[in-house]
């Protein structure tokens, strides 16, 4: 029995206990603070955007906000970007976006945000962006990626997502954009 003034046999299990702790800190502090993003570990996605548009084979669909198939999309687009998803260093060329927004081989869809908005991940690279762009159809979309882009400017590298499965079918589903082909 321990009494007033007396110590505590030390204990190899608390000073492994305090050490665990220790260092899970230590890498939640250095993990965020290398990101920028205090909740770098989640995985949900809950903005709104403000705007969407669908390019659809050198078509451009604008998707009413408020209407059905706005808050549709918005839905597949929270859980989608919720899930699991990879950074990588594939960028979008300024060329490239041009040729979503007006190819007629490329099916893509772009979600413009009032403010910049945070998709969690362990990278920063891919942070605080105003537009996202989902390739559906044409370069890269068979990697499922989603491009950022911040006042205009493309972000640095994208994160790849399981799938952009719903997006497509939906899009047809809807006749909002019959598929022409199918890559992945």
């Amino acid at each position: 029995m321990d009494t007033v003034g007396s110590r505590s046999e030390p204990s190899l299990l608390k000073f492994l206990f305090i050490m665990v702790i220790v260092v899970a800190g230590l890498i939640y502090f250095f993990v965020s603070m290398g990101t920028g993003d205090w909740l770098w570990f989640s995985k949900n996605f809950a903005e709104t955007p403000s705007t969407m548009v669908v390019y659809c084979y050198g078509e451009t669909v604008q998707i009413e906000p408020g209407s059905g198939h706005f808050l549709a999309l918005s839905e597949i687009m929270k859980s989608t970007l919720s899930g699991e998803k990879r950074w990588d260093s594939l960028s979008m060329s300024a060329e490239t976006y041009q040729e979503y927004r007006s190819s007629p081989d490329a099916v893509a869809i772009e979600f413009f945000f009032p403010e910049a908005v945070r998709v969690h991940s362990r990278f920063k690279f891919f942070s605080n962006v105003d537009n996202l762009i989902i390739p559906l159809e044409g370069r890269h979309a068979i990697t499922n990626p989603v491009f950022g882009r911040n006042d205009g400017l493309t972000t640095a590298g994208s994160l790849h997502l399981n799938s952009v499965k719903p997006f497509r079918d939906y899009l047809q589903d809807q006749q909002i954009c019959s598929a022409q082909g199918s890559t992945g």
